[in-house]
């Protein structure tokens, strides 16, 4: 099935501010108005009054100069055409009534001189051209405004997508030609530590456990801080994001549309009114307020059922055009015979004369309804394409973390981890074996040699291992059982699968440094088509009041599309959503 395309609601207040907005007194709601204004003056005048179809071109042109003149004066002067000034509704309201008064004069006036204007249309012209140019002008303010805002914004997103490729374009090669010389700072400084700890631990394990910690807190830690630090990637990183804010959507054209949705009975009878109150009082001088009152009653009447019986009613563009000008044209029956039921009798003239301005304000109406339809789905396929980019916003960055921060979190996580848990070890042992020695050198030696090779190689689930070995005999660690689907997902995506694993880690050295914590639950589950959701549950302290962000919390910043901590039953919660 061909798919639906929304129509938004109309908003009258938006609709208002249009009307009396810059766009109002622009060359191209001036020019469409001309349009309009001939064609409903020349379809009106003649075959209502006398004179030839020249001589009614010249009253038309007339009329349309004396509008122009008047408009153009406020538009030089206290409306100016100025990109998002704010609209001026008392102002705007004055010049068309002013417009429209000349236009009536001048009318009156030029077809009296022509010999074509009977004297009786005085009081007609300079009450209906107020109103003509009032609601005409305001229609095709509100339709421009519309599809000006359609067009900038199409043309906006096109921009910002054009500027999101550039900045995007070389940063992966920028980031890869740091890591040579991040992985020699970080050599030239740790080597001589761990080289001081590996001859200490020979010759006086049992002190040892102290310079363990000695390292973690004066080399380890400060250099992995320092190395942590942003840099000009991160900023341009930072720059995309802010970019990636609006993107590019093409306008589709709408394959099917609700029916009722393009009929808008507010805006149609608001257009009418300007024609249809003067219109009676000519046409029924004997009750012209009754008869306007039933007229503009019936109108919108008319157009509310069928927008009401049709809202649900989902069909081709064509289709919901054709069912657009039926509405107008049954408004026309359906006034004509309301009339007549009240004893007003509607000639033949003035009756196709209305069906025509019914046509006219429905195709505007129309076309105004199908332009918000497309925007509305360009705008909410912008939304779902934000939503995608946040993700790939989040990848991004846990990209940036994995080749320019990696090293610092190797030191901060694994090193500082193997060498912090080593020290518990040694402390609850007054005098270990050879063997226990050559564990804790091992664990050393291993964390120490992924700075080496700062790829990320390792799958998560070694990772998990790892981790529940490093703190065996110090932490009782539960890892989470991990399902093959959710296992081929994380293994297939490398940059998730390290971003994971140093949640996890940062996570669990967290709970034992600042918590106290003896037992802590991994869980992982997805959470999302491109979201892996892991929590790390543990029985250590509860969370203070006050939290001050450490290192940790910027590496979850990067490496987490979202994250909390937070106190929960009686355990502490660290939950993280990454990207992948």
């Amino acid at each position: 099935m061909s798919e639906k395309f929304t129509t938004p609601k109309t908003s009258l207040r938006e609709a208002i501010n249009n009307a009396a907005g810059p766009v109002a007194l622009s060359n191209r709601v001036l020019l469409q108005f001309g349009a309009v204004s001939f064609i409903l003056f020349l379809a009106s005048s003649p075959t209502r009054i006398r004179g030839s179809f020249i001589e009614w071109v010249v009253v038309a042109s007339v009329g349309y100069i004396a509008t122009l003149v008047v408009l153009l004066a406020f538009r030089a002067t206290l409306l100016p055409e100025t990109a998002g000034r704010e609209p001026k509704r008392l102002l705007t309201s004055i010049a068309y009534f002013l417009a429209g008064a000349a236009r009536g004069a001048s009318i009156f006036i030029s077809g009296s001189w022509l010999g074509i204007m009977p004297d009786a249309e005085l009081w007609y012209r300079l009450l209906g051209g107020p109103l003509f140019v009032y609601g005409a002008i305001s229609m095709l303010a509100i339709f421009n405004s519309s599809r000006l805002r359609h067009e900038n914004t199409l043309a906006e997103l096109e921009a910002e997508k054009a500027e999101l490729d550039e900045l995007r374009g070389g940063i992966r090669e920028r980031i890869r030609l740091q890591r040579a010389d991040l992985l020699k700072r970080v050599q030239t400084v740790l080597a001589p530590a761990v080289e001081q700890v590996n001859s200490e631990l020979q010759n006086s394990p049992s002190s040892i456990s102290m310079k363990l910690r000695d390292v973690v807190d004066t080399v380890v830690r400060p250099l992995s801080h320092d190395i942590g630090k942003g840099s000009k990637v991160d900023t341009e990183v930072e720059t995309i994001s802010r970019r990636a804010s609006v993107v590019y959507s093409k306008s589709k054209f709408p394959s099917r549309l609700s029916a009722g949705a393009m009929i808008v009975p507010e805006l149609a009878i608001f257009a009418t009114a300007s024609i249809a109150i003067v219109s009676n009082w000519i046409s029924f001088p004997q009750a012209p307020q009754l008869a306007s009152f039933i007229s503009l009653i019936v109108i919108y009447a008319t157009y509310k059922v069928i927008q009401k019986l049709l809202d649900r009613v989902w069909v081709p563009f064509l289709v919901a055009l054709l069912v657009s000008l039926g509405a107008a044209v049954a408004t026309g029956f359906t006034t004509r015979i309301a009339l007549q039921v009240a004893g007003f009798k509607f000639h033949d003239a003035v009756f196709y004369q209305f069906i025509l301005s019914q046509v006219l304000i429905t195709l505007v109406v129309f076309y105004m309804q199908f332009l918000r339809t497309q925007r509305r789905d360009a705008e909410s396929e912008m939304t779902q394409v934000v939503s995608d980019l946040a993700i790939l916003n989040s990848q991004l960055r846990q990209e940036v973390w994995l080749n320019r921060r990696r090293i610092a979190s190797i030191l901060h996580g694994s090193v500082q981890a193997a060498l912090y848990a080593s020290a518990i070890r040694l402390a609850k042992i007054d005098s270990p074996s050879q063997d226990e020695i050559d564990s804790v050198q091992s664990d050393i030696e291993a964390a120490i040699g992924k700075l080496e090779s700062a790829d990320g190689a390792e799958t998560f689930a070694e990772v998990l291992n790892q981790i529940r070995e490093v703190w065996e005999g110090a932490v009782e660690v539960q890892l989470p059982q991990i399902t093959p689907d959710i296992a081929a997902q994380i293994e297939g995506n490398p940059v998730a699968s390290a971003c994971a694993a140093e949640v996890v880690r940062e996570a669990v050295s967290n709970a034992v440094k600042h918590g106290k914590a003896e037992h802590i639950v991994i869980s992982v589950e997805m959470t999302g088509p491109h979201l892996l959701g892991i929590t790390v549950s543990n029985d250590g302290q509860p969370l203070p009041a006050a939290i001050e962000a450490g290192y940790g919390s910027s590496i979850l910043d990067e490496v987490a599309f979202t994250w909390q901590l937070e106190n929960r039953g009686g355990f502490t919660v660290l939950g993280a959503a990454i990207a992948i």
